[in-house]
């Protein structure tokens, strides 16, 4: 036992933070069971979809066709509960868990190194957008699981050339696209790092193009049959974003302004430790190591497409970033280590307060 725990105490360290990190959000930060507007969209397509009768075209558009499987499964959990607060809630605590310890094997399948794995996860963990209570009536966490995992698999695929783990990504990135879209960006990654890998030429090409294949079958298929089910399409989602999101009192357009408050609250004191460890990563020079990190961002910009802008759209960007800040900070001394990760959680576990307080000038 004492052997086990010795070898897996990175493991149990993560899931006890992750526990801590939950009952902070639910009882520090500030769940509630009340619905905020998404949430309860969310809520009517799930009675809809469990007991019938009519819905707005909105519930459809935005919440129905996009995340079917994130609300079954939350139905399948009211079937007991008959509370869709606390089923929704369920269902992204244990999504949250298993974010956990996908990232953790994500990073250490990209550095070979568990002090970085480590404490790249719990700048994760300990992040606001992650842990914040707004999202736990929402299909987001969901979404950056499939995201983490897909991507994980992807990296085992072109490290061991093991075509499991190829179909593996491809299946886990299709189940993550019908829980929340993010979910379907691990295909991105997967193609990209095929494309940057040792693979043969010919091979690339061939994995690339089944990628391509095997999930445009599934999702298009989908997506046909949910139109003439509903007659309205994930597009229409997109174009009503577009038309309708300046009439919001709480809108803000697009700008490079708008987007560095964002991404500033986003990662917060994250950021010094991402540029210290872009410096230190420039300094190793591990050109298979930084092809695969850049190979991973693209699909992380993604959030920079939609037409409305805010920080849990771009919680996935955070997840890249958290990978090479943990890099930086494992290489720094304990006395800077420590104080930083103790600055970064009260910080994150305050923002909400600072953000009241802070009065950023632009």
């Amino acid at each position: 036992m004492t052997e086990y725990i010795s070898k897996n105490k990175q493991i149990i360290f993560i899931f006890l933070f992750s526990v801590v990190s939950i009952f902070v959000s639910y009882f520090y930060i500030g769940y509630s069971p009340e619905f905020g507007s998404d949430a309860t969209e969310f809520r009517d397509a799930g009675v809809f979809l469990s007991q019938g009768g009519e819905v707005s075209r909105e519930v459809l558009m935005n919440r129905v066709i996009p995340s079917p499987l994130f609300l079954y499964t939350s139905i399948g959990l009211n079937f007991f509960l008959d509370d869709f607060a606390s089923s929704f809630s369920i269902v992204n605590v244990f999504f949250y868990i298993l974010c956990a310890f996908a990232f953790y094997f994500l990073v250490l399948e990209i550095y070979k190194e568990k002090k970085v794995a480590f404490i790249s996860t719990l700048l994760v963990i300990f992040n606001f957008y992650v842990i914040d209570p707004g999202n736990a009536h929402l299909a987001d966490m969901s979404g950056w699981f499939f995201l983490i995992f897909s991507t994980y698999l992807a990296i085992r695929y072109i490290n061991t050339s093991n075509r499991k783990f190829y179909y593996l990504s491809i299946l886990f990135a299709i189940v993550g696209f019908f829980f929340k879209e993010y979910g379907g960006l691990g295909l991105i990654n997967l193609a990209l790092l095929i494309l940057i890998s040792g693979l043969p030429r010919k091979q690339k090409i061939k994995d690339v193009l089944g990628a391509v294949v095997l999930s445009i079958i599934p999702i298009f298929s989908y997506h046909i049959f949910a139109y003439f089910q509903y007659h309205v399409s994930y597009f229409d989602k997109f174009i009503n974003v577009t038309t309708n999101s300046p009439s919001n009192p709480d809108y803000q357009s697009k700008s490079f302004v708008l987007l560095v408050k964002i991404l500033g609250w986003l990662f917060s004191f994250g950021w010094f430790a991402f540029l210290f460890g872009i410096r230190e990563e420039l300094k190793i020079k591990d050109k298979k190591r930084l092809m695969i990190l850049l190979a991973c961002l693209p699909a992380t910009l993604t959030f920079l497409i939609w037409p409305a802008i805010t920080q849990r759209l771009a919680v996935i960007l955070m997840f890249w970033l958290s990978l090479v800040a943990g890099f930086g900070l494992s290489r720094v001394r304990w006395y800077i280590l420590y104080p930083f990760l103790g600055l970064y959680i009260w910080f994150n576990y305050n923002i909400k307060f600072l953000i009241d307080k802070i009065n950023l000038p632009f």
